[in-house]
């Protein structure tokens, strides 16, 4: 059964030729019939869960960082948070009141930014800002920008090798009317920054290539003048990314929960996602002025500022459910979310030096944490973690 999405990918190839798998997958997600355009894609009704859609304590953790961060810039103000790929504003919602409840102070001088290709709807807080925009704004603004699953979500090229070669993965339609993959040979030289000099030694291999890595830090070069860059996502170092063992595996897709890896199957009805390789994305970092303060794995970070205690008083309380305390301890299972990495990155902060940003800080035990909320996962009855998928 064609869909919208499905018509309008195979239309583009009518008119124009056999397309990209980037071209192929910028149309099945981000156009105007593709899958960001459909309603509750997160949650129990959707295709995933995210972290902070496990429950506020994580929005509270990326909130003590943040407050850190400014304490130790001199607590600058106007500050601001930027977060991209904002979604259905969860992170935001828990994170502001997360530093309402921590700190008046950063309270009063903080706008948040939510940008999002999708439009987001949320009540009127005069400490928000929403942009429906695939761009951060040349700001020039002094803060912090936040991504949690932002870059897996951007478009790639697809290749793979065989013989010695390096070929591109092109999409077209076979005499059936069928979408069929087209190989096209390329050089080394046509994604250098993106692949390691070796490539052509894994016979097999097939993997995704993320140029728009290098876009979105030209972009949010010009939207951050001074402060730090929180990256979440999941993905691997070079060396285990570009490996036969990672080969084949590298793009994901989801729908209702269920991870796949066939893009041609539910076109605009599945999200496609792609791992990060994050040597990659630190070296295009760098290129534009974005130092590298701290690269952890999502539980080593959250454990830093307290997580693994919090979840040790939570246990001792027999007043919380069993549950609730399993779904938190997601957060920094290593096996899953906890094994998402985390990377921290600065730019115009040369002086700072991380152990001064993550250690010793902590959720004070005499504040209450933000409530859980129903679009928490905490709060379903629906769903068990073991049932789950997350990313």
């Amino acid at each position: 059964m064609n869909s919208p999405a499905r018509s309008l990918i195979g239309q583009t190839i009518m008119d124009d030729g056999p397309i990209s798998f980037e071209t192929f997958m910028e149309i099945a997600l981000y156009s105007d019939v593709g899958y960001y355009q459909n309603e509750d894609i997160f949650g129990v009704a959707g295709d995933y869960y995210t972290s902070p859609h496990i429950h506020p304590i994580f929005a509270s953790l990326c909130a003590l960082q943040v407050e850190k961060m400014w304490k130790t810039m001199d607590r600058p103000s106007p500050f601001f948070i930027i977060e991209q790929g904002a979604g259905d504003a969860t992170l935001a919602k828990d994170f502001s009141e997360a530093i309402s409840i921590l700190n008046q102070d950063l309270y009063s001088s903080l706008t948040y930014t939510c940008v999002d290709r999708r439009q987001i709807e949320i009540a009127d807080d005069s400490h928000m800002e929403i942009v429906q925009s695939d761009y951060v704004a040349p700001f020039h603004r002094t803060g912090v920008l936040i991504s949690n699953e932002l870059i897996d979500s951007f478009p790639v090229r697809m290749i793979e090798v065989r013989d010695g070669e390096i070929f591109e993965i092109y999409v077209g339609i076979d005499t059936q009317g069928n979408f069929e993959e087209i190989l096209i040979p390329i050089t080394l030289d046509d994604y250098a920054d993106f692949m390691p000099s070796n490539i052509r030694q894994l016979n097999g291999y097939r993997g995704p290539i993320n140029t728009k890595m290098d876009d979105w830090y030209r972009n949010i070069s010009d939207a951050l003048n001074c402060g730090f860059v929180i990256t979440i996502d999941y993905g691997f170092d070079r060396e285990v990314f570009f490996s036969m063992e990672k080969s084949h595996r590298l793009l994901q897709t989801y729908y209702k929960h269920i991870d796949g890896s066939n893009p041609f199957q539910r076109i605009g009805s599945q999200d496609i996602t792609a791992h990060v390789d994050f040597d990659t994305l630190k070296q295009s970092g760098y290129k534009y002025g974005f130092k590298e303060f701290g690269y952890f794995s999502q539980a080593e970070w959250l454990n830093s500022m307290g997580l693994d205690h919090l979840l040790r008083n939570l246990r001792k309380d027999s007043l919380e459910k069993s549950r609730i305390i399993n779904l938190i301890s997601g957060l920094n299972d290593i096996s899953g979310l906890g094994g998402f990495k985390v990377l921290i990155q600065g730019k115009n902060v040369e002086h700072f030096d991380m152990r001064d940003l993550n250690a010793n800080i902590f959720w004070p035990q005499e504040l209450e944490l933000p409530q859980v909320k129903n679009v928490h996962m905490a709060n379903s009855k629906k769903l068990e973690s073991r049932e789950t998928k997350f990313f």
